[in-house]
């Protein structure tokens, strides 16, 4: 399947005091790591980031069109930019997705607006498949101030996909890096 990859790299780092994605984390940045587990399954890779430090990891910078909206803004600025309908969206502290779970959700496309993986945690739109038909109903949303993912997903013609499986085979898949303590 043609799709691009969005790294979601472009956060304010508050709770972790510094820039997350040029954060060293088993022997590269998490920049460098999401971009390399991405590469295989895109064809087109866009980092979603306000920093210009961003542009030194060859790949396309995207900056947020609509400021201040968290990461929904991300998406909107890079899904407009971007050459495919399929569009994977990894945030870039999300450090131990792996390239089984990647394969896993993409085969998990059809005729929807976006593909969700879930758990008994709940949902992970920010490691997920957004289709560009997505686009008005994200434009909407950011027109009337409403920022929330879920929000967003819940307005669109969702594949929840059931990560429990892959979730006994990779305990610390939907882990964050948010904090020093966490690295």
């Amino acid at each position: 399947m043609n799709s691009s990859a969005i790294i979601l790299a472009g956060g304010k780092s508050k709770r972790m005091g510094t820039d997350k994605a040029l954060l060293g984390f088993g022997g590269k940045t998490l920049l460098e790591r999401v971009i390399n587990l991405c590469k295989p399954f895109s064809s087109e890779l866009l980092i979603s980031s306000n920093h210009q430090s961003h542009s030194n990891f060859g790949h396309r910078v995207v900056a947020d069109e609509v400021k201040n909206c968290g990461p929904m803004g991300g998406i909107y600025s890079c899904l407009k930019q971007s050459e495919t309908d399929w569009n994977l969206v990894l945030s870039v502290d999300a450090a131990f997705v792996d390239s089984d779970f990647l394969t896993f959700l993409l085969s998990q496309t059809g005729n929807f607006d976006a593909v969700v993986p879930t758990s008994a945690s709940g949902a992970e739109p920010l490691i997920a498949l957004y289709h560009k038909s997505s686009l008005p109903i994200l434009e909407n949303m950011l027109q009337c101030g409403d920022y929330k993912m879920h929000n967003f997903i819940n307005k669109l013609n969702t594949n929840w996909v059931d990560a429990t499986a892959q979730l006994k085979r990779n305990k610390k898949l939907f882990t964050n890096l948010n904090r020093p303590e966490d690295l």
